[in-house]
């Protein structure tokens, strides 16, 4: 893993294992199983059987949807130590979304059975889950505002500085196109106007930021870029 996305994190310091007492934090360790994938691996897609439980503890991963036009949309990106797939395998439901990993990365799984045995003996962590998940939710209304009724200059600019670390983004047209709910095409035409006002300098699978305040500005809807909307 050759970027920011580096960061390693120790189960007892991801979300919903955090909150395990000791012993019974090293109970669940045996009943946990991790796995590593490469870049662009989808782990689960949407429609298939909830099996698991799941938590990032290294490289990024997405959660997508596919809209009724055949677009894709980033829904969230976990980081290392959120878990995802909670709620569908605390129901037994199929994921409502795909998981695809973006770098290298590393996952713990933990099968539905185990999650069922351990929220029936431990049932605060029920509300642990819910809790998790109604923060996600927030964050989640606030992109989907955004893409309902914001330009996709402004959500490009946005789409940038959330996958920024420092000055750079590690990020694909497509993974930015996903991100803001908007087509391949759009993505490059608004990234061209953002180098011609000397905002970022784009590269393969890279962007420099070079005027953060500039496009903290684009992303706020304070500069009207016109011709945009898609």
């Amino acid at each position: 893993m050759g970027d920011e996305r580096e960061l390693h994190v120790k189960i007892e310091e991801a979300e919903f294992f955090r909150s395990l007492a000791p012993q019974r934090l090293e109970q669940v360790r045996l009943q946990v199983r991790e796995r590593r994938y490469p870049a662009r691996k989808v782990l689960f897609r949407e429609g298939e059987p909830a099996e698991f439980l799941w938590a990032l503890r290294a490289g990024e991963v997405r959660i997508l949807r596919t809209t009724s036009d055949g677009r894709v949309m980033a829904l969230e990106t976990i980081a290392p130590g959120e878990i995802f797939g909670a709620v569908a395998a605390l129901e037994g439901n199929a994921y409502p979304a795909t998981a695809e990993t973006t770098v290298e990365s590393a996952v713990w799984r933990l099968p539905r059975v185990a999650l069922l045995g351990l929220l029936r003996s431990e049932p605060h962590l029920t509300r642990e889950i819910l809790t998790i998940v109604a923060h996600r939710l927030r964050g989640a209304h606030t992109r989907l505002r955004s893409l309902a009724y914001d330009p996709a200059d402004v959500r490009l600019a946005q789409a940038l500085l959330r996958s920024a670390r420092g000055a750079e983004a590690h990020v694909t047209r497509r993974e930015l196109a996903e991100a803001a709910g908007t087509t391949i095409e759009t993505a490059i035409r608004v990234l061209r106007r953002f180098e011609q006002a000397g905002l970022v300098k784009g590269e393969v699978h890279h962007v420099h930021i070079l005027d953060p305040t500039g496009l903290q500005a684009v992303a706020r809807n304070e500069i009207q870029d016109q011709g945009s909307k898609s």
